[in-house]
């Protein structure tokens, strides 16, 4: 197989439909998910393809939250792929940071809401030991994933939803391109120590969450001026110093105009009392 049969063979997808009108793509690579996952979960195939799909349902509900809070907005183009790391949804349009971050939060919310559902009918079969019973453990189970991914995807750094929220949030202040830098330095610095956390703890989808993330991190800063730690500090003092000495100059054109109409106001008081003087002298 020749490097351009590999390269199509891993940019395979297949669209099986639309929800809302949002066409849903599966990625070749959701393969190397399901497998290990199929493989770890310690079940028989039916409950292991049954525990598989539901995780995949999970990612494409967290995809929908954010797909629909764009088409919510207004956004076109909205698209999601499911793939092999979980999955991401796409959407055409302007936005401002505040609509950025409404579409970003939205996925953690319905992973939350969704992952409090499971646990709240996992509870339903605690002492039942009928299929029923392991039905709803396997429904409590995916909640705890649910909750725990939540956890994972709101670390502040990219390509994470963390991530990209903190960058809508600093987009107020700042340009897009300083606010994802900003973050991308951040996340060098919080996820190795979540991965070296992880592998001692043994939990495999948090060493891919902060190896993914410290990988992203680095590349963005790669590919846009490098590692410049300090940069957004520097950069903070240097606004600051440039709203300080615009405030010191609207201060001395205040000073200046006050200064101004005080002599003139003088000038006119002067005025009057010279035309009142020479009134009463001419009486």
């Amino acid at each position: 197989m020749n490097r351009s049969s590999i390269t199509s063979f891993l940019n395979w997808s297949v669209r099986v439909g639309r929800i809302f009108g949002i066409p849903i793509d599966l990625h070749i690579s959701l393969l190397f998910f399901l497998l290990p996952a199929l493989s770890g979960a310690r079940m028989d195939l039916f409950h292991g393809i049954e525990y598989a799909a539901l995780i995949v349902f999970s990612i494409l509900c967290h995809e929908l939250g954010h797909a629909l809070t764009a088409k919510r907005l207004g956004m076109s183009g909205l698209s999601i792929m499911l793939h092999g790391f979980g999955g991401f949804a796409t959407s055409s349009g302007y936005r401002n940071p505040t609509q950025r971050l409404k579409v970003v939060l939205a996925g953690p919310a319905v992973t939350f809401a969704l992952g409090l559902i499971c646990l709240g009918l996992g509870t339903l079969g605690s002492g039942l030991g009928s299929e029923l019973g392991y039905q709803l453990f396997l429904i409590h189970f995916v909640g705890v994933i649910n909750i725990w991914m939540g956890f994972l995807n709101l670390v502040p750094s990219l390509p994470w939803d963390g991530g990209q929220a903190l960058q809508a949030i600093l987009e107020h202040k700042h340009s897009e391109f300083k606010a994802m830098r900003a973050v991308a330095h951040l996340g060098l610095i919080i996820t190795p120590p979540i991965f070296i956390y992880s592998l001692v703890a043994a939990r495999g989808f948090a060493e891919l969450f902060a190896a993914i993330g410290f990988i992203t991190s680095l590349m963005t800063l790669l590919s846009s001026g490098g590692v410049k730690f300090g940069e957004f500090a520097a950069d903070r003092r240097s606004r600051k110093e440039e709203v300080a000495f615009k405030q010191q100059s609207r201060a001395r054109n205040d000073a200046y105009i006050e200064e101004v109409y005080e002599r003139e106001r003088q000038r006119d008081e002067k005025e009057r009392l010279r035309k009142l003087f020479e009134g009463s002298g001419k009486d």
